[in-house]
């Protein structure tokens, strides 16, 4: 097993923990936060797969859009 995979299999790892910690959460902002970590760790593994403009955009358009927009609506 090379270092690459090893970090790939460790952001992968992130990525379904976090995402399983957003659908048991009880609290909406701790799920929103934890999705946001999700996000950043499947961008990771996008970058370390050689597909940066796919990894870009998702940490723009999900991470800084969309679940802005989330913690907006849980806020009011």
């Amino acid at each position: 097993m090379t270092t690459g995979r090893a970090i790939f299999d460790l952001f992968a790892a992130a990525a379904i923990l976090f995402s399983g910690l957003m659908v048991i959460g009880r609290n909406p902002v701790r799920s929103v936060l934890s999705l946001v970590v999700a996000f950043f760790a499947l961008a990771a593994c996008f970058v370390l797969l050689l597909a940066p403009f796919i990894a870009a955009l998702e940490v723009i358009v999900y991470a800084g859009a969309i679940l802005v927009l989330f913690l907006f609506v849980l806020m009011l």
